[in-house]
């Protein structure tokens, strides 16, 4: 298994979205933090352009830094969208996030379901909040629009995944969902069930122990549940009380036994720490990596940073 550093990191430091200058400035500081895998997103369709227009820059960068990206996110509500105009615009978008994962060398490209689309009396579950800052609600409160109908989001959904799938397959990346609380895909059988309706071998899950947590999912079962549907892993810790992702043996999930099944399973692939914002945020990340090698040392697992 390799440990990773997700996006998180660069958002809560610069936030959402930055400009390319604060990419390329987040870089050494991942690697002086001893990281030398990461996540890296594009934040919405200018966010993505300007990646994409200095993408050679960015390539530069990273190979300077000693860095891989095994895994990039396009992040665009559009690619959900109702409107089948709107999903093929944010389709091009995806082709060029494919691109650069491929220029990087990534294994997976990333994607999440977003809000249903209803109206929110307060925030969003899962949506920025002031000064460009990520803000995670723990209470929401809707109203049902009349022409509201499930049916509708959830094949928007279906026939997005099905894209990206087959553009990803072009590039001979897998594509992986992320639950997140709130969302349309916010549990592990909302995950099992839009594998199984996007029908496409490239398309898994990406597992997430702290929203699976906050969504008050059984991480350790869930883990079970999800085995051989997954192709990357997002890790923090949680207390199912708010959706917060928490330093590693910060909050309530069972790690040992995360990484014990884990194991039995002979997982190789990612472990990308996904940690909320805090004012110790670096110290944060040191303190899990350190935690997660003390478990990986107990079980004899190797654990490559």
């Amino acid at each position: 298994m390799r440990l990773s550093i997700t996006y998180l990191y660069v958002i809560f430091q610069y936030g959402y979205p930055h400009s390319i200058r604060d990419v390329l400035a987040a870089l050494p500081q991942i690697r002086r933090l001893g990281f030398r895998f990461l996540e890296m997103e594009g934040l919405g369709a200018a966010h993505l352009r300007a990646m994409y227009a200095h993408r050679k820059t960015v390539a530069a960068a990273l190979a300077d830094c000693g860095l891989h990206v095994h895994n990039f996110c396009v992040v665009d509500p559009a690619l959900v969208s109702l409107n089948a105009g709107k999903r093929r615009k944010a389709l091009d978008g995806f082709r060029m996030g494919a691109e650069l994962g491929a220029l990087f060398g990534s294994e997976t490209l990333h994607l999440a379901s977003y809000a249903p689309p209803v109206r929110y009396i307060s925030a969003k579950p899962y949506e920025l909040g002031g000064k460009r800052k990520y803000a995670f609600a723990n209470q929401t409160r809707v109203r049902i629009p009349a022409c509201f109908r499930w049916q509708s989001v959830w094949d928007a959904l279906v026939t997005s995944c099905r894209a990206c799938a087959d553009i990803a397959a072009g590039h001979g990346k897998t594509v992986i969902m992320e639950p997140r609380v709130g969302e349309v895909i916010c549990s592990v059988d909302s995950l099992l069930r839009l594998i199984e309706d996007v029908r496409r071998p490239n398309f898994q899950a990406n597992f997430d122990t702290g929203h699976f947590s906050a969504q008050r999912e059984n991480v350790v079962l869930a883990l079970k549940k999800l085995e051989g549907n997954f192709a990357n892993i997002h890790i923090s810790d949680n207390d199912p009380v708010n959706p917060n992702h928490l330093p590693i043996g910060e909050g309530s999930i069972d790690w040992l036994e995360f990484f014990r099944v884990l194991k039995g399973m002979k997982y190789r692939g990612y472990l990308g720490l996904d940690l909320g914002m805090s004012q110790t945020m670096v110290q944060d990340y040191r303190r899990s990596v350190e935690r997660i090698r003390e478990i990986a040392s107990q079980l004899k697992l190797s654990v490559e940073v």
